[in-house]
């Protein structure tokens, strides 16, 4: 299973795979995540929700099931993470925030001990 960051949408909608120009690598992200082979989180979800764009209306349209919720391993992971970043002195407490406020702290917490591949 492949878990995307939001960059990966973002990134290629606005480069090389805009929404109309390739419709066909967003009707494979559909047909990749009814065959098991990609997902994301709802944090990402929730990112991309924000663009209020043709992106987000995209998004809309998927079924729930491409993003992971938060369950009830993950968020001990999550707490973890948490605890770690917050006890590391080599970070700022500005830089913990913003990690801890974004998805990208989703994303290494809900995956962290399953056989995934995070793309970035």
């Amino acid at each position: 299973m492949y878990v995307l960051d939001a960059n990966v949408f973002i990134s290629a909608k606005n480069a090389h795979y805009g929404m109309d120009f390739a419709p066909g690598f967003w009707s494979w992200l559909h047909t990749a995540h009814a065959a098991g082979v990609v997902c994301s989180v709802d944090a990402v979800r929730d990112e991309l929700m924000d663009g209020a764009d043709e992106l987000a209306d995209w998004v809309k349209a998927l079924p729930r099931s491409f993003f992971r919720p938060v369950d009830a391993v993950a968020l001990v992971e999550l707490q973890k993470l948490a605890a770690w970043a917050n006890q590391t002195p080599q970070y700022t407490q500005t830089a913990v925030s913003t990690f801890l406020a974004g998805a990208d702290n989703f994303l290494v917490g809900q995956l962290r001990d399953q056989s995934v591949r995070l793309v970035v």
